[in-house]
This record gives C-alpha cells, sequence and structure tokens, in this order.
C-alpha cells in the first residue's frame, strides 16, 4: 500500500514536472548570434550588476553577479522550451524570489544558523513596511538590498527568456541599458567607464545580430555571399561603433545649455519630492545626492552633502540683517524631515504680541522653484503670493509666488518679526492648541533610547519652555560640539541624531538643528525645523546684504502661546539670537533649573551630560550580531499590520482563483459544468483523469480514491450520461441533483488541498 502511494506521488510529480516546464527543444538551444556573440552578450547583461558592486551602495553586493547567472540560465531555459508565456513568467518570478531570497540571507554576515538568518530577514523586512505605512523613515538597507536583486534579475531574466524565446536582442539591450544609466546617473562614484564598455559590447552585439539576420535572408533567396562578406560588414560596424563613442565623448555637454536648465526647473521640484520619498523608504542606504546647491524641496535626508559654492544667490535690501526663511519641516521621518501643512491661503492671522513689522527687499539672481524669502513671520509682499499654513491659518510654513517668473525678480516682503524678551517668553502658557501637539510635538517610533534619555536628563528639572530651549541651545554650541562644513553621512543602520549626539559630534547646521528639535519634542515643547539663508555679508556699496549659496543654513523655531514661532540657533558657527534678559538686569529668578545650584542641570557640561545618558541605559555602542533569543524577542514585538496585510493578500488571491476556476466553465450547461469541476478539482488532489476512461470509470476511480466522493461523483455521472446519451435529456430536477452532487464532492475534495501542496513541497525541499 506504502510502495502504491509512493509511486502514485512519484508519477503524480512527474506529471507537474512535465505541465510546468515541457521538455526543451534542443535543436533551438543555441544562441542567436552563435559563439562569436554569446561573450559579448555575457559583457552586456554583467555590467548593471557589476556597476552595482562598483556604486557600493551596500556593503554585501557579491551576491547580483551570481543573481545575474540565475536569471541568465533560468531566461534561456524557459525561452527555449515549450512552456507557455504566463506559466514562464510565474515560474520566473518564483524563481526570482527564491534566488533572491537565499543570496541575501546567505550573504548576511553573522554566524548564526540558517533558519536564524531567514528569520532575521523576515523581521527586518517586516520592520521596513511598518516604519514606510507609518510616514517614518526605513534605516535598515536590506530590503533595498533585496530590491536590487529583484533589479539584477528582471533585467537578466526578462532580456534572455525574450532573445531565446524570439529573437529580439532589444528587449535585453534597452532594460538593462535602463537599469545601468540610473545607477550610473545616481551613483556618488564616476562609473562612465561601465556605460561605455557597456555601449560598445552593445553596438558590436548589435552588428554580429545584424549579420547573422542577413546571412539568413540570403540563405532564403539563394545568396552566396563572398567569403569576406561577414568580415566587411563587422569592420564597418566596428568602426562606426569607435566612431560614436569618440564622438560621444568630446561633443559639448547638452546638459549645460541653456534651453535645458530652463526645462530642468520646471520639473526640479517634482524630482526632489520623488527623490526625498525614495530616500525615506532607504534611508539606511549610503550616498547622498549628486545635485549642486539647495532645492528647499518639501522633503530634506540628514547626511546630503549640499555641495554649495559662493555663486550669489540674491542680495537683500534691510534695515537690519535677519535670517531669510525659505521653508519649515514638521514631520520627523526618522532620518529626514518632511512639511505636511500643505493648506493653501491668501491671508493668515499672525500673532502681534510683541512683534513689529519687518521690511525686506529681495533681488534674486538664482531662483529657487516659486518660493519667496522673508524673516521670521512672512505677513504680505508687493508680488500675487500665497501662503502655505495649518489648518488654524495663524502662522505660515513657506510663501510662494503665484507667478514662477515673479519669484525670480525682484519682490519686497513685510515680516513680523518677535521682539519679546526672555522674561516675557518664560511667562508664556504652557498650554498647546491640539493642532500644534498634534503637528510639532510628533516623534518616530524608532527613536533611540539614547537620545530620549539625554533629552530628559537635560530638561526634565526646568520648569519653562523658553529655558528648556535656551539650554539645549547653550548644550549644543558648547564644546565636545563643533561645527563642521562637510556633511558626514550617518553609517547604515544608525539614527542620525544618536549617531551625532553620541559619536560625531561635529556636522553640519542640519544636524545641530535637527537634534534640537528632536530633544525639544521629546520633552513636551513644540519645534520645528527652518531651512533658509543666513543674512550674508553687508555691502556697504549696495547698501544690501549679498546672500550666497555657502550661506544656506538650518534653524529652529519653538512655539509659544500668543507669541507665535520664535526663533532659537544651536549651531556654533552662527551667533545666537539677540534676545533681551529683563530678569537678569531686575535680579529675579528666571525659574532656570541651572540657577539653582545642581551641577546635573548644568548646560555647559555636554560631555558629563552625554557619559550619564549613557551611565542611565547602560548600553554598549558596539554592534554586535544576532542570536536565537534576540530573534524570538524581535519576533515577539513585531507589527502585526504588515502580516495582516500580507494575510489580506492571500485571501484576495484565494477569491480570484475561486474565480477563475468557475469563469473556466461559464459557457457550459449546469450538468457539464459540474462535471468539468468535478475532473478539474480531482486533478488538483491528485487525482486526474485518464483520456481513455469514460464517464462511469473516472467515477469509480475517484470513488475509489476519495470514498467520501462515491455516491457524489456516482449520482453526477449518472446525470451526465442521462443528459448526453438520452433521447429526452435532463430535467430540472436532475440538474438541481447535479449541482448537489457536485457541492457534497467538492466539500470532500478541498479539504484534501492544503495536505496534497505541503506534500509536494516537502518532497521538492528534500
Amino acid at each position: 500500500m506504502t510502495g502504491g502511494l509512493a509511486q502514485s506521488g512519484g508519477a503524480l510529480l512527474r506529471s507537474a514536472r512535465r505541465a510546468l516546464f515541457p521538455p526543451i527543444d534542443r535543436t533551438k538551444l543555441r544562441f542567436r548570434g552563435g559563439w562569436f556573440a554569446l561573450p559579448i552578450y555575457l559583457v552586456v547583461i554583467s555590467m548593471y550588476p557589476l556597476s552595482l558592486q562598483h556604486a557600493d551602495w551596500v556593503e554585501i553586493s557579491s551576491q547580483f553577479w551570481w543573481i545575474a547567472i540565475a536569471g541568465v540560465l533560468a531566461g534561456t531555459l524557459l525561452g527555449n522550451g515549450q512552456i507557455r508565456f504566463m506559466r514562464a513568467v510565474l515560474a520566473g518570478g518564483t524563481l526570482g524570489m527564491l534566488m533572491i531570497t537565499l543570496s541575501t540571507t546567505f550573504a548576511s554576515t553573522g554566524g548564526a544558523a540558517f533558519r536564524d538568518k531567514l528569520t532575521h530577514l523576515a523581521i527586518l523586512v517586516n520592520n521596513w513596511i511598518t516604519q514606510v505605512l507609518a510616514g517614518e523613515a526605513a534605516s535598515d538597507p536590506t530590503v533595498f538590498v533585496l530590491f536590487l536583486g529583484a533589479s539584477v534579475w528582471c533585467a537578466t531574466f526578462v532580456g534572455s527568456f525574450v532573445l531565446a524565446r524570439s529573437g529580439r536582442i532589444w528587449d535585453a539591450v534597452i532594460f538593462n541599458g535602463a537599469c545601468l544609466v540610473i545607477n550610473v546617473s545616481v551613483a556618488l562614484t564616476n562609473l562612465y567607464p561601465d556605460l561605455i564598455v557597456f555601449t560598445l559590447a552593445v553596438l558590436v552585439l548589435l552588428v554580429r545580430i545584424h549579420i547573422v539576420n542577413l546571412q539568413e535572408r540570403w540563405t532564403r533567396q539563394n545568396i552566396v555571399p563572398s567569403g569576406e562578406m561577414d568580415w566587411r560588414i563587422l569592420r564597418g560596424g566596428l568602426t562606426w561603433t569607435a566612431v560614436l563613442v569618440i564622438m560621444s565623448l568630446v561633443t559639448p555637454r547638452v546638459g549645460a545649455a541653456e534651453v535645458l536648465n530652463g526645462a530642468w526647473s520646471t520639473f526640479e521640484g517634482p524630482y526632489h519630492s520623488v527623490e526625498a520619498e525614495w530616500q525615506r523608504f532607504f534611508a539606511g542606504v549610503s550616498g547622498p545626492s549628486r545635485l549642486r546647491g539647495v532645492s528647499f524641496s518639501d522633503s530634506i535626508r540628514l547626511g546630503q552633502a549640499p555641495n554649495l559654492g559662493d555663486r550669489v544667490v540674491m542680495t537683500v535690501e534691510a534695515p537690519s540683517g535677519h535670517f531669510w526663511r525659505a521653508v519649515t519641516y514638521d514631520f520627523y521621518t526618522g532620518a529626514g524631515w518632511r512639511t505636511t501643512e500643505s493648506d493653501k491661503a491668501d491671508k493668515i492671522t499672525l500673532p502681534t504680541a510683541d512683534r513689529e513689522a519687518f521690511q525686506a527687499r529681495f533681488d534674486i539672481i538664482v531662483p529657487h522653484s516659486n518660493i519667496l524669502f522673508g524673516a521670521n513671520e512672512p505677513q504680505k509682499v508687493d508680488v500675487p503670493y500665497q501662503f502655505y499654513t495649518g489648518s488654524d491659518k495663524t502662522y505660515s510654513t513657506s510663501l510662494h509666488a503665484l507667478n514662477r517668473s515673479q519669484a525670480a525678480g525682484t519682490y519686497t516682503v513685510t515680516s513680523l518679526v518677535s521682539t519679546a524678551d526672555k522674561q516675557t517668553l518664560r511667562k508664556a502658557a504652557a498650554t498647546y492648541p491640539d493642532y500644534i501637539k498634534a503637528k510639532y510635538l510628533q516623534l518616530p517610533s524608532t527613536l533611540p533610547p539614547r537620545v530620549k534619555s539625554l533629552a530628559h536628563s537635560l530638561l526634565d528639572n526646568i520648569p519653562n519652555a523658553y529655558d528648556k530651549a535656551e539650554t539645549l541651545e547653550n548644550f549644543l554650541r558648547s564644546p565636545p560640539y563643533s561645527y563642521s562644513p562637510q556633511v558626514k553621512a550617518t553609517p547604515p543602520g544608525k539614527d542620525p541624531i544618536e549617531y551625532f549626539l553620541f559619536d560625531l559630534r561635529q556636522d553640519f547646521c542640519e544636524y545641530f538643528a535637527s537634534a534640537m528639535v528632536v530633544m525639544l519634542r521629546e520633552a513636551g515643547v513644540p519645534a520645528r525645523l527652518v531651512e533658509g539663508f543666513t543674512t550674508g555679508t553687508y555691502d556697504s556699496a549696495s547698501n544690501a546684504y549679498v546672500v550666497k549659496e555657502q550661506d544656506a543654513h538650518a534653524w529652529v523655531e519653538v512655539y509659544f502661546p500668543q507669541y507665535g514661532w520664535i526663533e532659537f540657533e544651536p549651531t556654533p558657527s552662527q551667533p545666537p539670537f539677540p534676545r533681551v534678559d529683563s530678569s537678569a538686569a531686575s535680579g529675579t529668578d528666571s525659574g532656570d533649573g541651572s540657577a539653582s545650584g545642581d551641577s546635573s542641570s548644568n548646560p555647559n557640561d555636554p560631555t558629563g551630560r552625554i557619559n550619564r545618558a549613557e551611565d542611565q541605559l547602560n548600553q554598549d555602542d558596539s554592534s554586535g550580531g544576532f542570536s536565537g533569543d534576540s530573534v524570538v524577542a524581535a519576533v515577539r514585538s513585531l507589527d502585526p499590520r504588515p502580516a495582516l496585510a500580507f494575510l489580506g493578500f492571500l485571501l484576495l488571491l484565494l477569491v480570484l482563483a475561486v474565480v477563475r476556476f468557475n469563469w473556466r466553465f461559464r459557457n457550459y450547461g449546469p450538468i457539464e459544468s459540474a462535471w468539468g469541476k468535478t475532473r478539474l478539482l480531482a486533478s488538483y488532489v491528485g487525482h486526474p483523469p485518464h483520456p481513455s476512461q469514460t464517464t462511469y470509470e473516472f467515477a469509480s476511480s475517484l470513488g475509489t480514491a476519495i470514498p467520501e466522493t462515491q455516491d457524489p461523483v456516482q449520482s453526477l455521472a449518472e446525470a451526465r450520461v442521462v443528459e448526453r446519451y438520452s433521447a429526452q435529456g435532463a430535467d430540472d430536477d436532475l440538474r438541481d441533483a447535479a449541482e448537489t452532487a457536485w457541492h457534497q464532492a467538492a466539500s470532500a475534495m478541498v479539504g484534501l488541498l492544503p495536505g496534497r501542496v505541503l506534500r509536494i513541497i516537502t518532497h521538492l525541499w528534500r
């Protein structure tokens, strides 16, 4: 009995294998261009994975080459086989997922068992999905590695499959070329040699394929060319290939043309938005943007080098120097900032308590989209404008010209600048509107405990928001923190704020401002990040401030009820905003916790504060691997939403499969439909009908194999025989009985499907 079942299972597996992977036509198992073109084609499809390794996006990238080789083999074999197109696509996708998953798992570091590595990979993917759905930045690069592996597999498999199936070389060239061009365009390192080699190989390959096509045409037309004809064509093709490549290197760069620069400026804003969202998905991937200058887009990523030069961007005529605001950011992703307040208004109601009008005339030399600059809180402009604001319209996040050309000319902005002194701000109410708390106390769930601990150790004993802000400002302006114009990217898997506060301790202004905003929010004080330009250099000849690219800056604004957004400067390279301290003149107590004599609240001892925060957490800075216990702990803390989404996807697939199953028999009558469904479902559970079997013979064999189906299948067989072979045919009662019999048989067979699938998987795994 056991031997019979084993033989039956083996025969079933062989039939399934023949159905899924029909025999390969060995007469077609050859490369289109012959042996001469095969190595050239291998160079073409190898350049993209090699370019990924040269770009050094991630630490583990050597597996891309093996994925490419596997993709070529799978595409060639399936393309030469007799398998249907859709089955080939499904088989290629399945093989690709297995290859990418296994190669990434084996390439991961650590000495854990394979099962633990695979579980760890699933946890990382789950965490990535959770962070992306929550609008946060995903700092682990594992999903990016999977994405690159998928792109390599698609490029090589699709090209090889189409080339083997239809002989079209352009599919492989275009797909691989597009992936290569994108990688060369965004990589930090110079990858143009990769593109040159790819171009040369493609042109030579196209010449060779053209020769093969000519030879086939000559054969059909009984034309016998001279022996040197192939060489002449190849020589001419190689010559023109060299000419084209040399011309591409020596001709002027059309990207520098003014017309194209104008076209780029139109798409610059949407491009930066897409780029920033992409960087949020893969925040753990090293490599800042290659774009020069500043863009003031809706999103920024910490660690990007802005490549600032000394080009003059604008001149400002104003009664005194100030910071010129461009945009503000409210949403911290864990790796950068986004602005989510996109309500538009022609007028806003700004707080007027302790504020005065400040007028500045801007002469823009290098426009930044349609952004209008202003001091602190802009109120009105002498050109048509629109505020981007919050839902209550009591403040603005940015100011935009309705006409882009007017943002590139000269305009005058009137702002309301705060004149509140320190004592006034200390006495400000601590009750914040709900919309302010919802937007400006937001923090990601991935904020490291060390950052939280440092914020609380600095600010918990300070009674008011102003002194908390000033304490943090002084803390970041004191040694060991220092400003550096050289931006350093955060290592993969590291939180940028934690890396700056505890390891780096010197960097660009965005790090200082971000650290202050994040720690203020952790302490319950609403704050936001601001980007724009510093005052610039005063030019007495023109009586104006000259602002250059290198004056781009980031600072902090803290919200105080009735007084609005107040500016703070945590970066040591810039002087703090001047603010009168009336309490010092009158000798009154400011309420600052640092004045109480408690050394633990002294903001001028950053090193001691950092050490105490680390001691409090008992954390080891070294990045270790993962163990079985850590995997178990991580599994327990998993967010169930991605798993539920995956289950929902499986449920959707099940519904579609049922619909497809029934759709196949839509043109049949009730009895024939029930009989066809029974035969098909029997095949799925491992009891397919034999072509030579009659209706009763199949019913008998199925009833013997699955006793629960014996009576309903027998009734169904009798109904089919009556309908097909009797003179009067089947009546309505017989049709209803056939429907009932089908449902009974289906109930018995559906329960066998999971075990059937499990046995097939187990057998294949062995």
